[in-house]
């Protein structure tokens, strides 16, 4: 569930049509680079404060919902797999907020994530569901579909599901793009997703 909860805010966008890091975010990506669970709280919880912050005097701030749902996952995680079931309710209905106020942001960021979580996250607690993920994955492909996050993750996801025409075609299209490092530090995480996609549907 760690690498689950983790990867569903791989939510990097193309360098040149994304605004400068917030605070919210560069916390998140230092926490997910930091080398033990001590100094990666530190960074979550900075991001958090910070998301916080922002929503505190604009409410639907699509960056600071995003961000905020990312460092909650990022910081329980520090805590133990226990402690990060208590916090999936709060990252759910962040990204559901998303979803409402800003459901094309960051190339429909709000869709991807509650489709991977919805996908990984256990059943036993209410919140893993193979329909929502399915119906969130089309919804992200949909309103982007040519964003190589969006068609990464719902490859694994089909081909994880059995759905290896979906699987193949989305993973293929990842894979054949030669740009595909310039969307920043989650292509390595997309063009694996693909890989192993491709691997399972042989």
């Amino acid at each position: 569930m760690k690498a689950a909860l983790l990867a569903l805010l791989s939510l990097a966008a193309t360098p040149a049509m994304k605004a400068p890091a917030s605070q919210a975010e560069t916390s998140y990506r230092l926490g997910k680079a930091a080398a033990n669970d001590r100094d990666a709280r530190g960074h979550y919880q900075r991001g958090i404060d910070s998301a916080r912050s922002v929503l505190a005097t604009s409410a639907d701030e699509p960056g600071a919902l995003l961000w905020l749902a990312a460092n909650l996952a990022g910081e329980a995680l520090t805590h133990g797999k226990v402690f990060a079931l208590g916090v999936i309710p709060e990252i759910e209905s962040t990204l559901l907020r998303l979803e409402r106020t800003s459901p094309l942001y960051d190339h429909a960021a709000a869709a991807r994530s509650l489709a991977n979580l919805y996908w990984k996250a256990p059943a036993l607690i209410s919140v893993g569901s193979t329909k929502k993920a399915t119906a969130f994955f089309q919804q992200a492909l949909a309103r982007d579909p040519d964003f190589p996050g969006n068609q990464a993750m719902a490859a694994g996801f089909f081909a994880d599901h059995g759905d290896c025409a979906q699987a193949r075609t989305l993973a293929a299209a990842v894979e054949a793009r030669a740009d595909l490092d310039t969307f920043g530090p989650d292509a390595a995480e997309w063009r694996q997703l693909a890989r192993s996609a491709l691997q399972d549907c042989r």
